[in-house]
């Protein structure tokens, strides 16, 4: 029984893994990434000697595009939705743009919707993207 209490106690006392400062680092620059697309910037970076990459806003809208389209095919969206958010978005009747968009993404949260993409596009450039930093800060 002793020995029973001793592992319950050294195992309700273990301290949690230490975090990797690189993941940090490459979670950290994915986070503002997320910040700067979702404020429409473009999140390029360049390592010396190498050509330019990263995400554009541009890639993010069509990746946006996408996931929409995916979504317009569920039963539970207007089929004029995609009218009405022209119409408001010409018209700039912001809270009626901001309806039918919310009905298009037809996710409880679109916000956090539009963070996971950005999120998806962004992590596979996040190693280059923090090593990029460190050498600009050299």
């Amino acid at each position: 029984m002793g020995a029973l209490r001793a592992a319950q106690f050294e195992y309700d006392n273990r301290m949690p893994p230490a975090v990797s400062e690189v993941a940090d680092a490459e979670s950290t620059w994915i986070d503002d990434g997320i910040a700067e697309l979702m404020a429409r910037r473009d999140v390029v970076f360049q390592r010396r000697m190498r050509p330019k990459q990263g995400v554009t806003y541009e890639r993010f809208a069509q990746a946006v595009d996408e996931f929409v389209m995916g979504q317009l095919g569920q039963s539970d969206i207007s089929n004029s939705v995609l009218g009405r958010l022209v119409l408001a978005a010409c018209c700039k009747v912001i809270s009626d743009a901001a309806a039918a968009a919310d009905e298009i993404l037809s996710v409880a949260n679109p916000e956090s919707a539009l963070e996971e993409i950005a999120r998806q596009l962004l992590t596979p450039f996040a190693k280059e993207g923090v090593l990029a930093q460190a050498e600009e800060a050299q």
